[in-house]
């Protein structure tokens, strides 16, 4: 499978910044757009952590539940919540009927740009990011072409936006309770086959292999690495609403490369 741009940015990025200073730099995040961070270590010393970001990019975002005419904030966010996150709901709720009615359209959200940069800032301080490095390009990477500076240096080098949508939670395992009517769709295909409960999974094993994944409108099952069997699964037909967090790399350019030798003693 061919790398993203933002993957290919990250690996790129890396080798720069291990070419250029007397350090050993490591992508250790990189599984997704949400972990991309390189760590800075001196033999087995970690100095600092960087987040690699290929622009435009996003900062972060909160998953949100509506519940009792309110946005509450959603354990299911891979932040965690802080003092800006609670304003920047306070605000959602003071026009709640605004944004309770949309349905997959993406809204601006308008709250001062301080808020958010603050947002962003207690998120990578609580992470140890302390640098950032991003560009627009995402390969053949010169030195024109890279911003490196501190992460508190983020609102004079990027713009920044809050936009609120909805998306989709995945899909599920499927509980228990739904068992019997999953049954009764999967016999209009096949009564061949056995049902087992392992852990809070349900395995399928069926004498043939289904042509089709989908079972019924609200199941579906995916493959194992046993022939014939599958993990029974539950489809996402809800959205939970959040808000995302969106950086946008301004023109000035600039890469503080003697800042951070001096800062780390490089």
């Amino acid at each position: 499978m061919a790398l993203q741009k933002w993957e290919i940015f990250q690996d790129e990025a890396t080798d720069f910044l291990n070419n250029y200073f007397n350090a050993n730099f490591s992508m250790d995040g990189g599984l997704d757009a949400t972990t991309s961070y390189i760590t800075v270590r001196e033999s087995i010393r970690l100095i600092t952590t960087i987040e690699a970001k290929f622009g435009p990019t996003q900062a972060g975002q909160i998953v949100l539940l509506p519940e009792n005419g309110k946005f509450i904030f959603c354990d299911k966010s891979k932040n965690e919540s802080n003092k800006y996150t609670e304003e920047i709901i306070k605000y959602l709720n003071s026009n709640y009927s605004s944004f309770a009615g949309s349905n997959t359209a993406n809204i601006h959200v308008e709250i001062p740009n301080n808020i958010l940069f603050n947002w962003v800032k207690t998120i990578y301080e609580d992470k140890n990011v302390e640098w950032i490095i991003s560009s627009q390009k995402f390969n053949n990477l010169a030195l024109k072409d890279l911003l490196f500076i501190p992460i508190n240096e983020l609102e004079n080098y990027f713009d920044i936006s809050l936009v609120f949508r909805r998306k989709k939670t995945g899909n599920t395992q499927i509980p228990g309770k739904d068992i019997i009517d999953f049954k009764e769709q999967l016999d209009e295909i096949t009564k061949d086959y056995k049902i087992k409960k392992m852990n809070n999974k349900y395995l399928l094993t069926t004498s043939s292999r289904l042509s089709d994944f989908n079972i019924g409108s609200r199941y579906l099952v995916s493959m194992t690495n046993v022939d014939c069997q599958y993990y029974i699964k539950k489809k996402d037909i809800n959205t939970n609403p959040n808000i995302m967090f969106q950086l946008n790399l301004k023109d000035n350019i600039e890469f503080k490369g003697e800042l951070f030798k001096k800062t780390y003693d490089l």
